[in-house]
């Protein structure tokens, strides 16, 4: 099955009306390629087996189903609105807009090829937490007084835990786990509501149509202005971090999450968002024109963030310590250890 990472209805709004196919189409931008003219929106951004299950082969189709369902058709219903500059902000209008961008930036091919990093990340805090001896007894008396409403009243053992810790290093150590690892990352963000972004501040940016946004095939780009410049890849919870969305070649949402400010915010330019938004990109940006020097903009940039490398890293936080904080935490199921 062929999944679709950016909405058709969305990539139409990039797409101009072309007089010899009598259909939409884009141009596409791409590092070291001259722009294509002739690219369609609906299998601009659709790839085999994005969402597909290796155990499940419904899965695929039942997280088309709900992303369309739950998060594009409640959007799709006043998205048009956003060309007219009288248009303003509902707080229903932010609910649903939240959650639609936070699929977007989870059902890219950039956040899917970030989980095979995410996965060495898990198993290297296993393997950490099992050579941990004090962390071993602390989860041995946590255990342990798990079983006593149980009824169960004897001491949890080193080996049981290790024992435990290994199975689960078995479970998330076959070839499919980093994809079966990125599924359940998508349904559980389908539940999550991002506050920062529900509380914060939301703003429209406006280009002229000959000097045009583009949106990437990672349509939602972040970054932190500093003195130095712009630093892309910022997390959403991160202090002075900035959202971005194009959603039509002279409209991009900007978004101030709630976090900590200490820097005036600057309305940026549309080449600014621009190179973010190629800075993201897997492999592709769109809009309605062809134009060398747009092209000029975006090549230096293409593809300079990956997702849990030059952006959104994770490699400063303590992997094992939060695991095993999830641990002490997690009450498992009667009749198990240790999950």
């Amino acid at each position: 099955m062929l999944s679709h990472t950016v909405p058709k209805k969305l990539l139409e709004h990039f797409a101009y009306d072309d007089r010899v196919t009598r259909s939409k189409r884009l141009w596409r931008y791409e590092k070291e390629r001259s722009p294509y003219g002739m690219a369609a929106p609906k299998s601009a951004t659709r790839w085999p087996g994005h969402f597909a299950d290796p155990s499940n082969s419904t899965k695929e189709l039942e997280i088309e189903r709900r992303l369309k369902q739950e998060f594009e058709d409640p959007v799709n219903a006043f998205i048009d609105l956003f060309r007219y500059e009288t248009f303003a902000f509902t707080s229903t209008h932010i609910r649903l807009l939240t959650g639609y961008i936070t699929m977007l930036f989870h059902r890219s091919r950039a956040r899917r090829e970030a989980s095979p990093g995410q996965h060495e990340r898990l198993i290297g805090s296993l393997q950490s937490l099992r050579g941990d001896d004090e962390r071993l007894s602390r989860l041995i008396a946590k255990q342990t007084l798990d079983l006593i409403p149980q009824g169960l009243r004897r001491l949890v053992t080193k080996e049981e835990i290790i024992a435990g810790i290994d199975s689960t290093i078995r479970e998330h150590s076959s070839p499919d786990a980093p994809q079966r690892r990125y599924l359940e990352t998508m349904e559980h963000m389908m539940g999550f509501v991002d506050e920062h972004m529900l509380r914060g501040e939301w703003r429209m940016l406006r280009s002229a149509p000959d000097h045009p946004f583009v949106i990437g095939d990672a349509p939602v780009v972040t970054w932190e202005r500093t003195p130095e410049g712009l630093m892309f890849g910022m997390g959403f919870a991160r202090s002075d971090v900035e959202v971005f969305f194009p959603v039509f070649p002279t409209v991009c949402l900007h978004i101030l999450p709630t976090v900590s400010r200490t820097r005036a915010v600057h309305v940026p330019s549309t080449d600014d968002v621009n190179r973010a938004e190629a800075a993201f990109a897997t492999q592709y940006c769109f809009t309605n024109i062809g134009s060398m020097t747009l092209d000029a903009v975006l090549q230096p940039y293409f593809g300079t963030v990956r997702l849990g490398r030059e952006g959104f890293n994770l490699d400063h936080l303590d992997h094992a310590g939060k695991l095993f904080e999830l641990l002490m935490q997690q009450r498992p199921p009667q009749g198990t250890i240790v999950e």
